[in-house]
Order: C-alpha cells, then structure tokens, then sequence
C-alpha cells in the first residue's frame, strides 16, 4: 500500500473512533451497522483496512456523520451552525426533536 493511501486510512481511522466515541457508541455496535466483524472494525479504526463507500453511506445514513469529515477532517456543517438561527427559524416539532435528541445525548455522556 502507497504511503499516501496509508496515511488517509490512518486519519479516517481517527475519525471514526472520534465519530463513535462522541456518539458514546461500543465497537462492537458500528460493526453490526456495518455488516463487518469487531476485529475488521477494529482495523478499519486503526487505519490499517480502508472504509468503502458504501460503508461511508451506511454510516451517513445511520448515524448522521458526514461523509467529508470522515475523509478530509473537514465540515462546513459543524462551523456554521447557529442555534438562535435554528430555533428561530424551526417548527415547534423540529425544535422539540432537537432537543430532545440533545438531551439523550447528555444522558448519555453523564452515565
């Protein structure tokens, strides 16, 4: 494997531990989602197996991480979200949707 190559998987890698860890997620609960072993989930966090694309998307779709974060580390999405704007401009279900899942996802740092 060319170094270039060995050093994306490394930095996706970051990522995705990154990813799981704020999620408060186990290993073991990314590889179901993604069809694969602990130990092949283990590797692709390590950087030593690359992620395919339509492991990215099953990501995307199940747990919301942003597919060009994952790969460059870079996300307009997280710089530019404004939650007075947010609130202002949401329905009452969205903003009660909102913080709800803000506040699971409290619970679940505090535990």
């Amino acid at each position: 494997m060319d170094t270039g190559r060995k050093d994306a998987n490394i930095q996706i890698g970051k990522r995705l531990r990154e990813a799981r860890l704020n999620m408060n997620l186990e290993k073991s609960e990314i590889a179901d989602v993604l069809d694969v072993t602990v130990e092949h989930y283990r590797k692709l966090e390590a950087g030593v197996t690359g992620i395919s694309v339509d492991k990215v998307l099953t990501l995307y779709h199940k747990y919301g991480i942003d597919p060009t974060y994952l790969i460059t580390g870079e996300s307009s999405n997280i710089k530019d979200f404004n939650l007075d704007y947010y609130v202002a401009n949401s329905t009452k279900e969205q903003r009660n949707d909102f913080f709800d899942r803000v506040l699971a996802y409290l619970s679940k740092l505090i535990r």
